[in-house]
C-alpha cells in the first residue's frame, strides 16, 4: 500500500497492551521537538503524560496524536506572536 511508505510506525505500552503507532515522519519529528521544548527527557514521557490523557474513545489514536500536535503547535505559534505584540487565539 502506497500509504505505508509515508508512516513512521513506534510501539508504545497503552492499559490495553503494547501498539503500534503509525503517523508521518512530520509528526514524530514536532512530538520530539514538543518533547524537548517542554523540557521532557523524550517524546515518550511527553505522550504519556501530555498527548494519551485526553484521548476521548470516539477517535483513532492516531488522528488524536496529530490533533494534539497541532494544538500545541499552535499554542507555541500564539505564545511567540503574543510575545512580539501580536495577540492571535486560535480555536
Amino acid at each position: 500500500m502506497m500509504l505505508k511508505r509515508y508512516l513512521e510506525q513506534r510501539h508504545i505500552d497503552l492499559d490495553s497492551g503494547r501498539s503500534c503507532l503509525a503517523l508521518e515522519r512530520e509528526y514524530w519529528q514536532a512530538l520530539e521537538v514538543l518533547a524537548y521544548e517542554d523540557g521532557w527527557n523524550n517524546w515518550r514521557d511527553f505522550f504519556y503524560m501530555r498527548v494519551l490523557p485526553d484521548k476521548p474513545e470516539d477517535i483513532s489514536l492516531a488522528s488524536h496524536v496529530r490533533k494534539m500536535v497541532t494544538v500545541f503547535l499552535f499554542d507555541e505559534f500564539d505564545e511567540r506572536r503574543s510575545s512580539v505584540g501580536t495577540v492571535t487565539h486560535f480555536q
